[in-house]
């Protein structure tokens, strides 16, 4: 009897095991065809782990994470569960970690999200990927590398018409990129060669961003090519999606690279303790930044190429220019600066908080005059000691308005206003 008992409790746990791994199989078989892959972390808890598609190890992750995107041909999401994951190399073609191939020349939409919004820097939850030091050792000096990359190839356009777009659209969302230091020319999102990208709540930040950040030690100086995000080029005329929402960047050479994008729209990002926050080269139609903020950079923004940028509610802090990155090149131009033959236009609202490197306004002498800027902290009835070129104001007591025209204040007639009386 007794035999009997063992004999059938072993044939009951062996036929919970064959559900169960029929049961992992068939889900796993289940969400490939409708396109999803879920990828778990050596550290992710139990239940997720047991329930993913592929486990990493914590060493060459980004292996793991190649073959699954490799599992949607078709495109779809690649789920990445709360944990750690390590980038030991940028082994793929052009010198990337992750790379979304040439699929065959099939478009595909293929969407890497992080299963808990937003990582706090000081807590456990959330999904980091981590670019370790063997990797940034074996980058050949002068090689510009990047974590996540895509293929050149564009899809055959139809009839006569030539097609901007590529293969693929990626877009990301909750997680990190930790580079272990600003040493090297990595880019953390490079979307040049994606049709589309979207990117939301992702930051890419130094190891020792936030510490050096909050115990105010100064960055090590950065090398030119360490960039948090480099966009996607071509046209938003349709439906592609293109933009970032709540995308941060800190400790690196240079937070965003906006080059050659249309209809991009930029909301609550921010680049901080970096050598330049933001660079804006050649965007061929519109650039809108609502409520972005640069915080703790060596410059403000710099202008390249032509195009037309609205910034609105865009927030400055500059606090103690000793906890600020040096320039490798040595420039000691903090203000925004545009270069000579650009064609830039736009408006742009700012405010500032703090005052290093002596910063007061928003452009460099000489530099902007085809902008139009307003410090949002200047009162429009009083007349600003630090003026932007084309701001106004309204004198009360002679009901005038008076327009900064770069040099002094002159009012519709071209008539100067009297001098300022003395506080």
């Amino acid at each position: 009897m007794l035999v009997k008992v063992v004999l059938c409790g072993l044939a009951t746990a062996i036929g919970a095991i064959a559900a169960l791994v029929v049961h992992h199989w068939f889900s796993s078989h289940h969400r490939h065809r409708h396109g999803l892959v879920v990828v778990a972390a050596s550290n992710s808890p139990k239940t997720a782990r047991r329930e993913a598609d592929y486990v990493c190890k914590g060493r060459h992750d980004e292996v793991v994470i190649n073959h699954a995107i490799r599992r949607l041909p078709h495109g779809g999401t690649l789920r990445l569960m709360d944990g750690d994951y390590y980038i030991d190399g940028f082994d793929c073609k052009d010198h990337t970690a992750i790379r979304f191939g040439s699929n065959g020349g099939c478009a595909r939409v293929i969407n890497v999200t992080g299963t808990t919004e937003n990582k706090s820097y000081n807590t456990r939850h959330g999904v980091t990927l981590h670019v370790t030091e063997h990797a940034f050792s074996k980058v050949p000096a002068g090689t510009e590398c990047r974590v996540f990359g895509g293929s050149p190839r564009k899809p055959d356009a139809e009839g006569a018409f030539y097609t901007y777009t590529h293969v693929n659209n990626v877009n990301f969302e909750n997680f990190y990129i930790y580079l272990p230091d600003a040493s090297r020319p990595v880019v953390g999102i490079d979307a040049r060669n994606f049709g589309s990208s979207y990117v939301r709540q992702v930051g890419v930040y130094t190891a020792n961003y936030f510490h050096d950040r909050f115990m105010h030690l100064k960055p090590a100086t950065p090398v030119p090519g360490c960039i948090g995000f480099y966009s996607c080029p071509g046209s938003n005329d349709e439906m592609a999606r293109i933009g970032y929402d709540t995308a941060n960047a800190g400790g690196l050479h240079t937070g965003f690279v906006l080059d050659g994008v249309d209809h991009l729209v930029m909301k609550t990002c921010t680049a901080a303790r970096c050598c330049r926050g933001y660079e804006f080269r050649d965007i061929r139609k519109t650039l809108t930044v609502l409520n972005s903020s640069d915080e703790g950079n060596a410059h403000l923004p710099h202008f390249s190429g032509a195009g037309h940028v609205s910034m609105i509610d865009f927030n400055i802090e500059r606090f103690n220019a000793d906890f600020m990155p040096d320039d490798p090149a040595g420039d000691g131009r903090r203000g925004a600066t545009v270069e000579k033959g650009a064609k830039w236009r736009g408006t742009i609202s700012y405010t500032l908080q703090g005052g290093a490197f002596g910063l007061k306004r928003f452009f460099e002498p000489g530099c902007g005059m085809d902008f139009r800027v307003t410090n949002e902290d200047h009162s429009p009835v009083e007349r600003p000691e630090n003026p932007e070129y084309l701001e106004t104001y309204f004198d009360r007591a002679s009901n005038r308005s008076f327009t900064w025209n770069g040099s002094e204040w002159v009012d519709s007639s071209g008539a100067a206003a009297q001098p300022a009386e003395k506080k």
